[in-house]
């Protein structure tokens, strides 16, 4: 098995986790049938996260970076598929981190009961009653139940059935969730045994009751078929986020 780690990048020194996603995933421990790969598509940035991500890979091997003039996450993912070699993909969230040492032992074994993709289990990094049910729910009915995987879990996929679908669909938000549901054609997702970390600073930045709710109709939005343009606008509140405006 070979392994492609796609991280989409977008002025990521805010988050606090670029380091720690580029010293968790040179860690990785790689099994005895598996190789990887990270490639990095990083958009033109004004706080040096391409300069971050230059220095990991002159230190690594492992690690490419592309310059990219995507003007959003899921163009990003593209162009790291498109230049990618392994029949196993991981589409990265560049505010998560993988469990250490072991992901990719854990994605060999889920892989291994013949499911097409899965996903981690998730969890934050900050701890709230409104968070854990968050997770938990993520986890028990989002995924288990509905089959939608959000990038934050992280989740890996085989290249020939990413390639049946045509890559990740290009809008601004909801990319995650269209994909699932093509995803679903062949496959529900398998959960891995590993927990993700995911950095939980808009719920802390916007208020955990306020940023859950703006969640919450964003999605009531997306079922009713307005623009995912306007909707993300709305989301990133006019920053780049995801999205370069």
């Amino acid at each position: 098995m070979r392994l492609s780690i796609i991280l989409p990048c977008l002025n990521e020194i805010r988050h606090g986790y670029l380091d720690r996603i580029l010293t968790n995933l040179i860690a990785q421990l790689v099994p005895q049938n598996c190789e990887k790969e990270i490639i990095a598509v990083v958009s033109a940035s004004e706080d040096g996260t391409d300069l971050i991500l230059d220095e990991y890979a002159a230190r690594s091997p492992e690690i490419q970076v592309v310059r990219s003039l995507a003007k959003n996450r899921a163009q990003r993912l593209n162009e790291g598929i498109a230049i990618s070699s392994g029949d196993i993909i991981l589409l990265h969230h560049p505010a998560t981190l993988l469990p250490e040492q072991i992901a990719l032992q854990l994605i060999e074994q889920a892989l291994q009961s013949g499911g097409n993709w899965g996903a981690f289990r998730h969890s934050f990094d900050f701890s709230h009653w409104l968070l854990h049910f968050t997770s938990w729910y993520s986890d028990n009915v989002r995924v288990k139940q509905k089959g939608i995987v959000y990038l934050d879990h992280c989740p890996f996929i085989k290249r020939e059935v990413l390639a049946e679908i045509g890559n990740i669909p290009d809008l601004d938000i909801f990319e995650d969730t269209v994909l699932s549901d093509r995803l679903c054609q062949f496959s529900k997702p398998v959960l891995a045994q590993g927990k993700v970390v995911t950095s939980a600073r808009r719920f802390q930045q916007r208020g955990i009751y306020r940023h859950a709710m703006l969640n919450q109709w964003l999605k009531l939005c997306y079922h009713l078929n307005i623009d995912p343009k306007f909707l993300n606008r709305v989301y990133e509140k006019r920053y780049s986020i995801n999205t370069k405006y």
